[in-house]
């Protein structure tokens, strides 16, 4: 297809929705889209929302939220369900995340079931039968992981989407992840009053608010398998989904538990074979980039991720970055910008002077505040404060994070693969105006300091500080925000001034 074709395409699609924004019905516009088109590639998809968003058209992404169901069913019969052998091997994410939305989709259909139940039993005038609403809540529970599923989007693949010029999905399915989660809160909280025999609790309030959730909740398991992973198909390169599987388990799964892990099939370059030759030599490297990536990666126009923000760990070499290193090889990709345009410029020249300056030596002793400390004693001493701490820098880019805490037992828990993304695309949205409010105020020193405290489903206290940071210059330097459980601090009782016992101390004594 040309690209005067394509673009035309894209206007066709985009129209279309902007239709729909000022009041045209789903079904005219449902007729106009089988008339123009017999498939729609989810490139087209994403590009029609990027410019949906960032073009002079007066639509911003609350707006193609609203419009985001509606645009998922038009589309339906349309999008191709593109699929590598890979991606249908056990193990990999997106295999693990089919598997979790059919778990979940199970679950919906037994809560269903014990709803019908309870919804007969009040309608003959019987009790409410204390088993049949244990069963309930335990029905949630499970439901309730749909969280984790959630989480391992918004943090592992919506990062990598954006390194490649797709940021407008991400901010669009984020809102929505927030709205199905607060639909879920008030149908949780439903039966909970029934079950508590709260005064304004009824079978009515937790039929309405669950109905109102699971509605919601089908769509976006549509738009997962109908758009959003035939997206990530075409755009990611094994490396991303490497390291996708390698960060998931941080976050957990919904329902299911992946017993296998996902290796793919790799040709290991240098290794001589029976016949002489060397392993992978002439096996399609013509249509292969760097680390065996996609040859070209297309980023879009004007986007600030075209450049690619570093999604790789810090201490990985640049051939082994998670983002395709094509997204930033002007050699390769006409729309990106060099390596020196990306996010961060001190980034690239660090990585190009680590090929030439030698590497510290991690026991030499430097100063640290009021004395010396080496770079290994540092690194200890931050790895076993009882904080989970992150760092921002003065360029709002994600920089660091501290690993003290386990990560099942981490408030916040951050991934390797995070390093170098901006902030503003590590909170969902309807967080992000305060978010960026609180890093100017300190940036500007409108505010020295800012905590926050709130309680968890979980029973833990959530105690968040962040701080400006500024050197001896007065120059900014970024954000420090620390995070710790203050739920054991408030009931410590009486005064303790010795030793606790050593464990298996009472035996011995015993003995």
């Amino acid at each position: 297809m040309t690209n005067s074709s394509r673009d035309q395409r894209i206007q066709v699609l985009k129209d279309i929705l902007l239709r729909l924004h000022h009041g045209a019905s789903p079904d005219s516009v449902e007729a106009d889209f089988q008339a123009h088109f017999s498939d729609v590639s989810p490139i087209e998809v994403s590009l029609m929302e990027h410019e949906l968003m960032n073009g002079d058209h007066g639509v911003g992404f609350e707006d193609v939220m609203k419009l985001c169901t509606v645009h998922a069913k038009v589309m339906a019969a349309g999008v191709q369900g593109k699929e590598v052998p890979d991606s249908q091997q056990e193990g990999h994410p997106v295999w693990i995340f089919k598997q979790e939305n059919l778990a979940l989709q199970a679950g919906l259909h037994r809560i269903q079931r014990l709803l019908d139940a309870l919804e007969s039993a009040e309608s003959q005038g019987q009790d409410l039968d204390p088993g049949l609403l244990r069963g309930l809540t335990r029905q949630y529970q499970l439901l309730d992981q749909f969280q984790r599923h959630y989480r391992r989007k918004e943090e592992l693949f919506f990062p990598i989407m954006e390194s490649y010029g797709h940021d407008a999905p991400p901010k669009v399915m984020w809102g929505v992840d927030d709205q199905i989660r607060d639909l879920f809160d008030l149908a949780k909280q439903a039966l909970k009053d029934l079950v508590d025999q709260a005064e304004d609790a009824s079978v009515a309030q937790v039929l309405a608010t669950y109905q109102a959730f699971v509605q919601e909740f089908k769509d976006m398991i549509f738009k997962e398998e109908a758009i959003l992973i035939p997206l990530l198909l075409s755009l990611f390169s094994e490396d991303d989904w490497l390291a996708i599987a390698k960060d998931s388990p941080e976050f957990g799964y919904a329902i299911i538990q992946p017993d296998k892990e996902w290796v793919p099939s790799r040709v290991k370059f240098g290794e001589q074979g029976e016949n002489g030759e060397l392993a992978g030599a002439g096996r399609g490297a013509e249509a292969a980039g760097p680390a065996g990536q996609p040859a070209q990666v297309q980023a879009l126009p004007g986007s600030d991720a075209a450049a690619g923000a570093g999604q790789a760990d810090p201490t990985a070499k640049p051939v082994a970055s998670s983002v395709s290193d094509s997204a930033s090889n002007p050699a390769t990709s006409p729309t990106a910008k060099p390596v020196a345009n990306s996010v961060s410029d001190s980034a690239a020249t660090s990585a190009a002077d680590s090929t030439t300056s030698p590497a510290p030596n991690p026991e030499a002793d430097l100063p640290f505040g009021g004395g010396y400390l080496s770079l290994k004693e540092a690194n200890l001493i931050l790895n076993h404060l009882p904080f989970e701490i992150t760092f921002i820098d003065k360029n709002d880019l994600f920089k660091y994070f501290n690993t003290s805490i386990a990560i099942e037992n981490k408030l916040f828990p951050r991934v390797p693969s995070a390093i170098g993304r901006h902030v503003k695309m590590c909170h969902p949205p309807r967080s992000l105006d305060m978010v960026m409010t609180l890093i100017d105020d300190l940036k500007h020193k409108r505010r020295a300091s800012e905590s926050m405290w709130f309680h968890r489903s979980d029973g833990r206290f959530a105690y968040v500080t962040y701080i400006g940071v500024f050197d001896d210059q007065d120059q900014y330097m970024g954000v420090l925000e620390y995070v710790h459980d203050i739920a054991p601090l408030l009931d410590l009782g009486p005064d303790k001034r010795g030793l606790a016992p050593l464990e298996g101390d009472g035996e011995q004594a015993k003995d």
